[in-house]
């Protein structure tokens, strides 16, 4: 097999032709064409990828966006799936139970690969299929590709939110409170804005090699500590630290609220079409995401399950806050440089909607002239603005985390890759003409899988809901919620 796809494309629109555009770009009349325009983007339009068709045509003003080998590729993913949330890890054990916990993270890890493989698979059928909005626009028509175009950037946003807040409490926690921790967050947004300018993720692969690294390493100081230090850090009472393989009093909200973290965890694979439109060959992602997918579910058990054996029911979220204060000022180090790089990369995944969204059928998608680099920044600056006003303006972050996870998180990662299944290979869908079978035992495994992903997301959405409505809910009866903007 070649490095390359060849694949024969339209020619891109000029601005001397586009009184005269059909066929392949739908008659788009402006330029750039209009969002009204672009949410109706013909059938046939999914078929060839717009990066590639404007190669030849933009040849001295065109950037290469399908830059990335397999092993790029493998590390921006890695960096946007083990991040801080691998610090959370602990207190989902907490939840299910030593067992419960393992059982949820590699279950719910190797689905999310078999996911992330059925997403290549279509995207090789449909090169044109640029993101998750696409993929619903190519099966549900122009409202399918609206609802999950909001899905990302309401998702993408969020996650930079969270980003904002991880960020603003290392800062307050390296710098023992120095000033209001607004200002704090404020500077993460900022700083976020200025590692965000460039437009390719493969631009991204060093930076995210560093990312990975330095949360391994504030995760290891972290398991070390929390292993060595006495216990009376922890104990309070004077009851001893004790782990259980399964949960001693389980409650609906604690198991909701623990799965709904790990499908957040794996929350990773609504990048896996924009990742692979910026690859030289797309097929390749699947070894990427294997690394990629292994790594988490490592890495994961071994956060999670050894941080809960040494601090039993006293784990906290996150796991830094276990420790001596020494100890949490080190890790916090190593652990700001991940909360900043990692953010970039999953608000990067709903900002190149945005652009490719925007700018499909003009020639700002692939220019490097100023026009098409400052009209990327603003809309990552945009979208960062929205996560720091959202960050600081909704007192139950975390319960709207849930919500986001619940609409939106499970159906990227698992049920609409089970739908995604079915309508690329079971013969109910086939077009005229087209022969499919199921037969066979791999055929037999994924559509299991495909049925498993849809009933998970069809189970979790309402109990994650509702987990959030009674955490809400809680919140405001205890007087637990700080005030928007708040300093503390």
């Amino acid at each position: 097999m070649t490095n390359e796809i060849t694949q024969v494309y339209p020619a891109p629109v000029q601005d001397k032709d586009l009184a005269n555009v059909e066929g392949a770009y739908g008659g788009y009349d402006e330029y750039p064409p209009s969002s009204k325009d672009v949410a109706n983007i013909p059938a046939e339009s999914y078929e060839y990828d717009p990066f590639s068709a404007q190669r030849e045509e933009n040849a001295e003003d065109y950037v290469d966006f399908r830059s990335m080998g397999w092993v790029q590729a493998g590390l921006v993913a890695t960096a946007e799936n083990i991040a801080l949330g691998a610090l959370s890890y602990p207190s989902i054990f907490l939840r299910l139970g030593m067992v419960g916990g393992l059982i949820a993270n590699i279950g719910l890890g190797v689905l999310a690969y078999i996911t992330a493989w059925i997403m290549i698979d279509f995207k090789m059928k449909h090169m044109g299929v640029m993101h998750f909005a696409d993929a619903g626009g190519l099966m549900f028509g122009k409202w399918g590709r609206r609802i999950l175009g909001a899905g990302m950037v309401a998702k993408s946003t969020g996650l930079g939110g969270s980003h904002v807040l991880a960020g603003k409490q290392a800062l307050n926690t390296l710098s023992s409170n120095a000033i209001c921790s607004v200002w704090f967050a404020l500077i993460i947004m900022i700083v976020s804005v200025m590692m965000s300018t460039n437009r390719e993720f493969g631009k991204l692969a060093i930076l995210s090699w560093v990312s990975v690294s330095c949360i391994l390493t504030a995760c290891f100081i972290t398991i070390v500590a929390t292993g060595v230090q006495s216990p009376s850090v922890l104990v309070k009472n004077g009851v001893p630290i004790e782990w259980h393989a399964f949960p001693t009093n389980p409650n609906l909200m604690d198991v909701i609220g623990a799965l709904t973290n790990v499908v957040f965890a794996y929350g990773g694979n609504m990048g896996v079409f924009s990742w692979c439109s910026e690859m030289r060959n797309p097929n390749d992602f699947k070894k990427s995401f294997l690394i990629t997918q292994a790594g988490g579910i490592i890495v994961y058990c071994i956060v999670g399950g050894t941080i809960y054996a040494f601090g039993g029911q006293y784990v906290q979220s996150p796991a830094f806050t276990m420790t001596t204060k020494p100890v949490r000022i080190t890790a916090y180090a190593f652990a700001l440089v991940c909360i900043l790089i990692s953010g970039i990369v999953g608000l990067n995944v709903g900002a190149k909607f945005l652009y490719v969204n925007s700018f499909r059928n003009s020639r700002l998608l692939t220019s490097k002239g100023l026009r098409a680099r400052l009209a990327w920044v603003g809309i990552v600056a945009a979208m960062w603005t929205a996560a720091f006003v959202l960050a600081e303006l909704i007192p139950f972050f975390n319960q709207l985390l849930t919500i986001v996870s619940s609409l939106f998180s499970v159906w990227f990662s698992y049920g609409l890759c089970g739908v995604i299944w079915f309508y690329n290979k079971h013969p109910y869908f086939a077009k005229d003409g087209e022969v499919r079978s199921i037969s066979g035992v791999w055929n037999q495994l994924f559509m299991f899988s495909a049925i498993l992903s849809i009933v998970l997301s069809v189970a979790i959405t309402p109990l994650g809901l509702y987990s959030a409505a009674e955490g809400i809910r809680e919140g405001y009866s205890a007087g637990t919620f700080k005030h928007p903007f708040s300093c503390s």
